[in-house]
């Protein structure tokens, strides 16, 4: 049966990517349309990551959202800034991934 605290895990993460991505843009917070997209990015993302919390055993839901969100941001940071990422930050990456797809699939938490 699929469990819907999974999608809001999702929107958690996505907001999340958004906000941390554009945290940049805000010009230290002089940027009012880039503030206001960061701030409501943190708010939908905190909101949503509580209504998974409700689904989701707290460790797979944090594990999950804070290793999805590093990827996110990475993948981000290489197309706003043009950021690329080397050889030890792609394998760390590698390892988030594994580790987050270990730990839902066998975990029995």
């Amino acid at each position: 049966m699929f469990n819907v605290g999974f999608l809001w895990l999702a929107l958690s993460i996505c907001s999340e990517i958004t906000g941390t991505s554009y945290i940049k843009k805000t010009n230290n917070f002089r940027n009012p349309a880039m503030s206001a997209l960061v701030i409501g990015a943190y708010s939908l993302c905190y909101f949503a990551l509580t209504k998974a919390m409700g689904y989701i055993p707290v460790g797979i839901a944090y594990s999950l959202w804070c290793g999805f969100g590093i990827i996110g941001v990475t993948i981000f940071s290489m197309i706003l800034y043009k950021q690329k990422p080397d050889f030890p930050a792609m394998l760390a990456m590698g390892l988030i991934i594994s580790g987050g797809v270990i730990m839902n699939v066998f975990s029995q938490m």
